[in-house]
């Protein structure tokens, strides 16, 4: 019965993605076949695990994470930034590639979202980019790499559902990924580095700025960066929560748009709310219904069956870590990674308790490997959104986008590797979160 249930479950999922029904949908559907086809569990099982899939106390960080997101967009706050960053960095060249990143990265402090963050960020420099000189396929390819670093640094969607479903603290997970997003960007920088010298990408300003001009950028420029260190400095002190970080984020925002950039009214603020509650809607759907489907597996054990077969073979941790990164960068290139972690879960809970996994370690490796399939066709969504702003066939992006790809994963295998290195932070500024 157990395998005539999961030959259901599986394959209707495979034929119904196949079909091209939307990967949420598909999930619903090939849950509720495989118990009404060879099952005995109640139908009413299935309402009630979606339900339970989404309710969480941090999993209500995501709508108001995404927008303080659009609250930052619409505010106009990545023109302040590139200001900011032009007066340090602007006679480097190929500086406004640096911008790029720089700016991802204070963004990532805010939305949680690397498609949000694509989208937002790639509006605004990949014309710009282009119209500076700079290759197509390269502006679309830095701007999709540079997003992902929104799903990294804190706060970030993946985390708060690993966290959130895995029983592993939000906020350790949070500062274990400060480290790697830093990283990533210092990586994507020196690939920018090598591409402006080889193509003589031009600078910003024929000169260093001056301190007047340093301090006037300075003074609207800063608080865009009050972002992620509030968030990160109340979530390490105790004093919030993720979700009640999320607020203050919203607060601080509005705060800061209204008080000293003055570039919204009050009368957009319902809109805003209004949209990103639908746009929120779509994710935590993905979640409910995922929530079905790896409860299905927990339930008929195939977190078992799988860790056994593993075991067979090998209980070397370097081995299993391997097999993990390799599954989820498959998994990855056609399924989004909201609902890949929930199904993924149980499973690979199981193979980290065998090979001694601290929990941390592992949901940062996992999250971190889910979020490459942002890039990798034919899913990709931050190179899709990217190569649409662009007007760019993803077969131009591809050629450059590749040793960005290579630079990011060389991280992940790193942090993989060592677990020391991926613990630093945690260990250093949650010790309590990280037993």
């Amino acid at each position: 019965m157990v395998t005539s249930f999961l030959l259901w479950l599986f394959l209707s999922f495979v034929i119904l993605v196949g079909m091209g029904i939307p990967l949420a949908y598909s999930l619903f559907l090939s849950s509720a076949l495989a118990m009404a086809a060879a099952s005995d569990l109640p139908s009413v099982l299935i309402m009630q695990q979606m339900q339970k899939g989404i309710d969480s106390f941090p999993i209500l960080a995501i709508p108001i994470f995404f927008i303080a997101g659009d609250l930052m967009n619409r505010g106009q706050v990545s023109d302040y930034l590139i200001r900011l960053c032009l007066v340090f960095v602007g006679w480097i060249r190929g500086a406004l590639a640096y911008f790029t990143i720089i700016v991802s990265m204070i963004f990532a402090g805010t939305t949680g979202s690397s498609a949000a963050e694509s989208a937002a960020v790639g509006s605004v420099f990949i014309p710009n980019l282009t119209k500076r000189g700079y290759d197509r396929g390269f502006s679309v390819a830095l701007v999709a790499c540079a997003s992902v670093i929104g799903i990294i640094i804190p706060p970030s969607t993946f985390m708060i559902i690993y966290g959130s479903f895995g029983n592993v603290s939000v906020v350790a997970l949070f500062v274990a990924g400060i480290l790697p997003g830093v990283l990533i960007g210092l990586s994507l920088m020196a690939i920018s580095a090598y591409y402006a010298k080889k193509y003589n990408y031009p600078k910003e300003m024929d000169r260093i700025a001056k301190p007047k001009e340093m301090f006037d950028a300075v003074k609207k420029g800063i608080w865009p960066v009050g972002v992620p260190v509030l968030l990160i400095g109340g979530m390490v002190g105790g004093i919030f929560t993720p979700t009640e970080a999320s607020m203050v984020t919203v607060i601080y925002t509005l705060a800061i748009i209204f008080l000293v950039y003055k570039t919204l009214k009050l009368r957009d603020i319902p809109g805003i709310i209004t949209h990103n509650a639908l746009g929120s809607a779509i994710p935590l759907f993905c979640l409910a219904c995922a929530g079905i489907y790896g409860y299905l597996l927990a339930y008929y054990k195939v977190p078992d069956y799988v860790g056994d077969a593993v075991a067979s073979v090998t209980t070397n941790p370097n081995a299993i870590m391997t097999f993990i990164i390799v599954s989820f960068l498959i998994i990855g290139t056609f399924m989004d990674g909201t609902p890949a972690i929930i199904v993924m879960l149980p499973i690979t809970q199981k193979l980290g308790q065998i090979a001694g996994f601290h929990p941390v370690h592992l949901g940062l490796v996992v999250c971190l490997t889910i979020a490459l399939g942002l890039l990798t066709p034919p899913y990709g969504l931050c190179t899709l959104i990217s190569c649409a702003i662009g007007k760019v066939k993803l077969t131009d992006a591809i050629k450059p986008l590749t040793p960005m790809f290579a630079s990011m994963l060389l991280v992940i295998l790193v942090l993989a590797y060592f677990p020391d290195v991926a613990l630093f932070l945690p260990r250093l500024l949650v010790p309590n979160m990280v037993p």
